[in-house]
């Protein structure tokens, strides 16, 4: 989730092609509206411009720009995923002139695509104007976005980021509230029992094991323990550290859960990963197998 609307596979394949195409004309914005959606399309050309892929050197900017505007909606791109295997070859590492044009083309059609639908999906729609967007976009891929630091722009982009990711989950926890049988704590965190666990609550300070699902506020599954495996490749329940080990939604959490029962949580935030987590507001699925004393699990010298 950290998102998420920059890191696309083929954003990190090309890069730039050529120098400046031509002298922009000073830009003045008419809101702040404009002047985030500027930044917002000159970023994710930046994404492009800077991927150090120098076999790519050849790809048509203008195709580019020509795919990203046409495709700035919600039409999927998938018909050119068969197109970039011919510019690149099968494991993407063979080029293709031939295939330049219509390569560009369709990769400028699926980071269009996937901005749009990363945008739409955090609710932030209204608040962009998908023409400065393709302003912003075409004046990075021919480093004319001198507009402003590029410092300045990435925190422009940051900032509206972690606003919609606080407003997501704010929403989330607002319905969570709502829905029957919701234990809600007063910093915020809110438990649901699915099934009721026999054994005994674990003590803030002890290891315990759990499998669990990480979801977004969105709704999205991040992680899922029941899939992974361990470094011995084997899924098995992970152990953890309530003590310094968790974040800190879960050291508040686990100890009002009982062995053998299945919770679900919302965390808020702040108690969550932070600002450094870009604000997300999480939800998880936990099943509690086991909680012993600290160093059972969990080795001291990890802490």
């Amino acid at each position: 989730m950290k998102h998420l609307f920059f890191g696309t596979l083929f954003l990190l394949l090309i890069s730039a092609c050529g120098t400046e195409d031509e002298q922009a004309k000073p830009l003045k914005f008419k809101n702040s509206k404009d002047e985030l959606s500027y930044v917002l399309g000159a970023i994710n050309a930046k994404t492009i411009v800077s991927s150090g892929e120098t076999s790519f050197a050849n790809l048509d900017k203008d195709e580019l720009i020509k795919g990203f505007n046409e495709n700035l909606n919600a039409t999927p791109a998938e018909d050119c995923l068969p197109v970039l295997q011919k510019l690149f070859g099968p494991t993407y590492q063979d080029f293709n002139k031939k295939y330049v044009k219509e390569g560009s083309r369709c990769m400028g059609k699926m980071t269009g695509h996937a901005f749009y639908s990363d945008i739409k999906k955090l609710g932030g729609l209204p608040l962009v104007n998908l023409a400065m967007v393709k302003k912003g976009y075409a004046d990075g891929l021919f480093l004319r976005d001198t507009v402003m630091k590029e410092a300045q722009m990435r925190q422009i982009m940051q900032d509206f980021m972690l606003s919609l990711n606080e407003k997501a989950g704010m929403k989330m926890l607002d319905k969570a509230k709502k829905t029957p049988g919701a234990t809600v704590f007063d910093n915020g965190i809110i438990l649901f029992t699915i099934k009721e666990g026999k054994g005994a609550y674990p003590n803030p300070t002890d290891d315990v094991k759990v499998h669990y699902v990480l979801m977004s506020a969105l709704g999205d599954t991040v992680q899922n323990s029941y899939t992974m495996k361990n470094q011995e490749g084997k899924i098995e329940p992970v152990p953890l550290q309530l003590d310094g080990g968790v974040i800190p939604g879960w050291s508040y959490a686990l100890p009002k859960m009982k062995k053998g029962g299945k919770y679900k949580i919302y965390i808020p935030w702040e108690l969550a990963y932070g600002i450094e987590g870009g604000k997300e507001s999480l939800c998880f699925d936990i099943e509690l197998i086991d909680s012993a004393p600290a160093g059972t699990f969990v080795k001291p010298q990890m802490r």
